[in-house]
């Protein structure tokens, strides 16, 4: 670990200490130089393109330089010779600055995170590559744009700085996407219609008008197309998700069969709420 801290030009290293966060990549918290960096090894089974993340996670970057937008961010990765990151022992490391989070989740707040960041990729002339298969959703008709691709709850830092981590899924896709894994998140400890609303309304001010009619007519469908789709693939069980039990596997797809029936059952009121929401835009 202090080799790697020390290509990244880190030095009077404190501690280490992993975070246990992630089904994917070994995160770890950092204190080096009297400052707080996030190291991670990226999971090069699941990502085998790591150019093709470091790439677009640069290009990212760049964007909100250029949108120049200071209500939302993203994290800044440190540069070894030019690269975000490095190889180490057959592993594939990167660091990113800290960013402290004042603990205080707001459904509007997650909302207007997704939607600003899909703004901001959509509108600086970029194009996302992508690094592996996520979604399948078929051929929807509707613009394929630059997405997120995993806007749950813990890829948002809610405190001073309202920053969109973990930027290794950002690829091309269909918008509705990640408004529905939004939405998922918003309603997996809770289901409330009013936080649903409030997700909504900062969604469609983050975005901001970059929605065509057919788009805003899709969002409804991107929570049933995520629910779905993630709720098979826990039927697969530990194939897909190495670091569960097959008990846990089938608990947890039956906790998303569960939140799938509630949000059909809302259908009309999440419909209203959409175009409640994105009145004006």
């Amino acid at each position: 670990m202090y080799t790697i801290l020390g290509k990244f030009g880190l030095t009077d290293i404190s501690s280490v200490t992993e975070l246990s966060c992630g089904h994917i990549n070994k995160t770890f918290l950092c204190n080096c130089n009297k400052k707080k960096y996030i190291l991670q090894s990226l999971n090069c089974n699941i990502f085998q393109n790591p150019e093709i993340v470091a790439e677009n996670i640069s290009v990212i970057g760049n964007a909100f330089e250029k949108f120049g937008d200071n209500s939302l961010f993203v994290p800044r990765y440190l540069q070894c010779n030019g690269m975000g990151y490095i190889e180490q022992n057959g592993e594939i490391w990167r660091i990113y600055d800290y960013t402290e989070s004042d603990g205080q989740y707001s459904p509007y707040y997650h909302g207007y995170a997704v939607g600003r960041f899909l703004k901001v990729v959509n509108s600086c002339g970029i194009q996302l590559k992508t690094p592996l298969e996520l979604h399948n959703f078929g051929d929807l008709k509707l613009p394929l744009r630059n997405i997120h691709g995993d806007t749950k709850a813990d890829n948002i830092i809610f405190g001073e700085r309202l920053t969109v981590i973990d930027l290794d899924t950002a690829m091309s896709g269909y918008i509705c996407a990640d408004f529905g894994d939004m939405i998922r998140s918003v309603t997996a400890e809770k289901f409330s219609i009013a936080d649903i609303r409030d997700a909504i309304n900062g969604f469609a001010q983050g975005i901001d008008g970059l929605l065509t009619c057919e788009e805003i007519d899709s969002l409804y469908n991107g929570i049933v197309l995520i629910i779905s789709e993630l709720a098979s693939r826990y039927r697969g069980g530990t194939r897909n998700f190495p670091k569960k039990t097959a008990e846990q596997c089938r608990s947890r797809e039956l906790e998303l069969t569960a939140q799938l029936e509630r949000i059909k059952g809302c259908e009309r009121e999440i419909r209203q709420a959409v175009n409640d929401g994105f009145k004006g835009f």
